[in-house]
């Protein structure tokens, strides 16, 4: 993508920050990345246009032929005809580098999407390649996800633990009454309660658990295990959630709080 007209579009912020409404200038960003990414090839490149090279490079990327009616389009616009028959035999040719079943389960591995435009290329089995790769991505996906949960609640935690420190140590929100004070102070003890007592031990449960399924997932790979193909990763969809401070919780709240007192 050439970039020079979204730099030079961005050289003009501080002009057009007098003449455009500041509500309008994320539409006009956007528009003018939009219209970037539509230029798909130049003049130039119209001119010269190896159709069998260009169909060659689209079809061992897996482009749809919508990427050919964009390149259509542009060279149009600029008064040149597009080479159908040869981009089609390039991009033909391109397709049997994209349609393996290595590329297959490589693109499923990393999560991305498959567009149908193997049909012509040994399909069923780039599919069950794809679907393979695709599996082991739900396996690490689970790893990930269980991992990112339990890195949230952890640092909501420490959060809150910096600002209970805060309030143990004497500090008053100005403004607030005592019973105000009191209130704000329970219900983020109680959140905390409920991060160190519920959250935290679940999804530090989840994440070992999606670890070791995903141990055993590549366990049955190695072995080529007849299972594969048919799996799907246990799903964690957590804890009970939290619904504010309870008449326990003030209670145990207060017990801590004259405990720490007694010890001082």
């Amino acid at each position: 993508m050439n970039f020079r007209p979204l730099l030079l579009g961005l050289a003009l912020l501080p002009r057009l920050r007098q003449a455009v409404p500041m509500k309008n200038w994320f539409i006009l960003i956007l528009t003018t990345l939009v219209l970037q990414g539509c230029a798909t090839m130049s003049v130039d490149q119209c001119a010269t246009a190896d159709w069998h090279a260009l169909g060659y490079q689209d079809g061992s990327q897996g482009a749809t032929l919508s990427k050919a009616a964009q390149r259509d389009a542009a060279c149009t616009k600029h008064g040149f005809t597009m080479n159908r028959s040869a981009y089609s035999d390039g991009r033909y040719d391109g397709l049997h580098l994209f349609c393996t079943p290595n590329n297959a389960y490589s693109i499923g591995e990393r999560g991305k999407s498959y567009s149908g435009v193997c049909t012509d290329h040994n399909e069923d089995d780039f599919l069950d390649a794809y679907q393979r790769g695709r599996e082991l991505y739900s396996f690490t996906g689970a790893v990930t996800a269980t991992q990112s949960q339990l890195n949230s609640a952890q640092s909501r935690r420490d959060v809150l633990d910096a600002k209970l420190n805060k309030y143990w140590s004497g500090y008053r929100d100005e403004g607030l009454t005592t019973e105000e004070h009191n209130t704000m102070v329970l219900e983020l003890w109680a959140e905390r309660k409920y991060l160190r007592d519920e959250a935290i031990p679940y999804w530090q449960y989840a994440h070992r658990f999606s670890q070791e399924q995903l141990a055993e997932y590549r366990a049955m790979v190695n072995v080529g295990d007849p299972a594969i193909g048919t799996l799907q990763p246990r799903r964690f969809p957590g804890p009970e959630a939290y619904t504010g401070p309870s008449q326990q919780d003030a209670r145990e709240m207060l017990r801590e709080v004259f405990s720490s007192l007694g010890t001082n």
